[in-house]
């Protein structure tokens, strides 16, 4: 084996495009050779990436055969360029910016045709033989990082770069492979050296001795205009530079490990590269191609959020494609999932008018609770359900007319710090937030239909099993198991209570003008303040619970009346009515303060107080129903 080390020099994506970008060209490289026994693997070691190759010395790294790396972006605009300095690109595999437009514009009118459900981001994920001839017909797959390079302005080096290339003749680009092979195959990289070697090189061909390009910020994000000076004697304003070959390099990983987008309702955009772990570069290469599909646009904070989700569930997908290929697979010998990628580098740039600005760079990693090897297609199938339901609840917490306002950005603040720092407690407050949000903006919607989406106490408890699971992995850990607070009986029939007295009341009015209960607007505002202090939040749980179960008794006592006997388990279900809180309900909650901090445990019990009962959604019984069922079976 040959390893070629990476280094880590701008702590950015700018060194995860260069790993990938040089673990790609020495891929073709030895295609072209017929030494490609295996594909690269990418290997994240700290201060490097490592990249793992068939044997191979230097003076291998030789042919006749040209090498194509990047092709040109052809528009009207750009040949106007060229021309003006003598160059065309008539003898050039060029993209042609124009006619790729026009493949995506016939792409679009097609898919118009077909029915909602086929049109979705999760019909690309598996698509139907119907989906995927529609999709083949479609532009180019790079299309969308050659927009972005138009976009962001810096067509001009781009093509500077590719065009600098295919200028060189064979013997010149397998020197220039030579050059980058020595200059990676040092665990420090002297990129210094490598740039004089080529200058002297360079002038004795008689080429362009300039070894600098401009250092982009699409690829460079850190790496923008402005005082760059290291001594601060005087101010100069300008672009960073860089050795040549790296830059092109680099935009070749681009191509490959990088999704760009337009951030829905305005001109900012955000690129995500993903961060790999230890993974075949050909596996990466599929996973971010299927990402790229499936990973539509969206605003600036939901957009962070989906990505990470996607990711996931691109990665469950493509394991449980693997499972189902080879059913005496042992799922121990693949490799954990995480180990493939653990999440994405992000860049955000605001549009400034006549440029794009980086205004945050960050990182998003993959949700907490994924597991390191689904065991089964069956397992592969839940995970990716809850990635669904997860899903399904970021993309309908928008305001009035589409737009987030403060509250709707507060909420997904949340769910992306989940994200961002792995701290599941995190997500029981971004769903406790999200139960009285959802509760009133269903009281707006007139069309049941529109409802915003619950989550499901079937998901929330997979959540937890997931966590838990996730835990046992690792050595130390100090969290706290969940599943005690699931099984406890008194927090059960509590956030029933809760569940009974806002969501479920608010669908019975909502059918019924006549149904006899209260519905408890305002609860789990009152509930979510007080989550901090445990004296003040059971103070005002118990005055809930206490005017809770005078209204639930007063109701049996009507209907006891009416019927003229003593309410049996079947008048509960017929009529809908409640079960009352126990005092050993309250007493076996309490208990739970004295072994998880209060926040906990108060952010739990409104997070299933909002959700849906278990999946009434999809089976067709209503959730009140199948809850009271459950409660009798209790």
């Amino acid at each position: 084996m040959t390893t070629l080390y990476i280094n880590k020099a701008s702590g950015t994506f700018a060194d995860t495009l260069l790993a990938l970008g040089m673990a790609d060209l020495m891929r073709l490289c030895l295609a072209r050779l017929g030494r490609l026994e295996q594909p690269p693997e990418i290997y994240d070691a700290g201060q490097s990436f490592l990249i793992q190759l068939p044997a191979v010395a230097e003076s291998d790294l030789t042919s006749s055969d040209r090498l194509a790396l990047l092709r040109p972006l052809s528009t009207a605009k750009q040949q106007e360029r060229q021309a003006k300095k003598g160059r065309s690109f008539s003898e050039v595999e060029i993209f042609d910016y124009e006619a790729e437009q026009e493949k995506q514009r016939q792409l679009q009118a097609q898919l118009a045709k077909l029915p909602p459900e086929k049109r979705s981001p999760k019909a690309r994920l598996n698509p139907t033989p119907e989906l995927q001839e529609i999709l083949s017909n479609g532009p180019s797959p790079e299309l969308e990082h050659y927009k972005a390079i138009n976009v962001m302005k810096v067509a001009d080096t781009f093509n500077e770069l590719a065009l600098r290339w295919v200028s060189l003749s064979a013997e010149q680009q397998w020197f220039a492979v030579r050059l980058l092979f020595r200059l990676f195959s040092a665990p420090l990289n002297d990129v210094e050296q490598a740039q004089h070697t080529w200058e002297k090189w360079a002038k004795e061909q008689g080429l362009s001795s300039k070894a600098q390009a401009t250092a982009v910020q699409l690829l460079n994000p850190t790496s923008g205009k402005g005082a760059n000076a290291p001594k601060s004697n005087r101010l100069a304003v300008g672009g960073l530079e860089n050795f040549w070959l790296l830059e092109l390099v680099k935009f070749r990983g681009f191509m490959l490990g990088a999704a760009p987008y337009t951030l829905s309702g305005s001109k900012d955009r955000k690129t995500f590269v993903v961060l790999p772990e230890r993974v075949e570069l050909e596996t990466l290469r599929a996973i971010m191609q299927k990402f790229r599909e499936i990973c539509w646009s969206s605003t600036a904070i939901k957009q962070d959020i989906l990505a990470a989700l996607r990711l996931a569930q691109v990665l469950v997908n493509h394991r449980r494609n693997e499972l189902a290929s080879n059913q005496n697979l042992d799922p121990d010998e693949l490799p954990p999932l995480v180990s493939i990628t653990h999440g994405l580098d992000v860049a955000f740039y605001k549009d400034m008018g006549s440029a794009h600005a980086v205004m945050n760079v960050s990182t998003i990693n993959l949700p907490s609770w994924l597991p390191p090897r689904p065991r089964s297609v069956a397992e592969a199938m839940q995970i990716d359900d809850l990635l669904d339901e997860h899903i399904a609840i970021i993309n309908r917490i928008e305001g009035s007319q589409g737009k987030e306002g403060s509250e709707e950005l507060e909420l997904l603040r949340i769910y992306r710090d989940f994200l961002s720092s792995h701290d599941l407690r995190l997500f029981w407050y971004f769903a406790a937030s999200y139960g009285p949000y959802l509760f009133r903006q269903r009281e707006r919607e007139k069309n049941e239909k529109r409802w915003l989406r619950q989550f499901s106490s079937q998901g929330l408890d997979k959540l937890v099993l997931l966590e838990s699971a996730a835990m046992e992995t690792k050595k130390g850990t100090q969290d706290l198991k969940l599943s005690p607070i699931l099984q406890n009986k008194g927090f059960q029939r509590i956030a029933s209570a809760i569940r009974e007295a806002t969501v479920n009341a608010q669908r019975r009015r909502f059918q019924d003008s006549n149904y006899p209960y209260e519905v408890r607007y305002g609860l789990g505002q009152e509930l979510l303040r007080k989550i901090h202090r445990r004296d003040e939040f059971m103070q005002a749980l118990s005055e809930f619970l206490l005017q809770y179960n005078a209204e639930t008794a007063r109701e049996e006592e009507k209907l006891a009346q009416k019927l003229g006997h003593a309410l049996r388990p079947e008048d509960y279900r017929h009529h809908h009515l409640r079960y009352p809180v126990t005092t050993s309900d309250i007493d076996e909650f309490t208990t739970l303060f004295d072994q998880y901090p209060c926040e906990l445990v108060a952010s739990m019990l409104l997070s299933y107080g909002y959700a849906r009962w278990g999946k009434a959604e999809e089976s067709g019984q209503s959730e009140e129903d199948t809850e009271t069922a459950a409660a009798q079976a209790q």
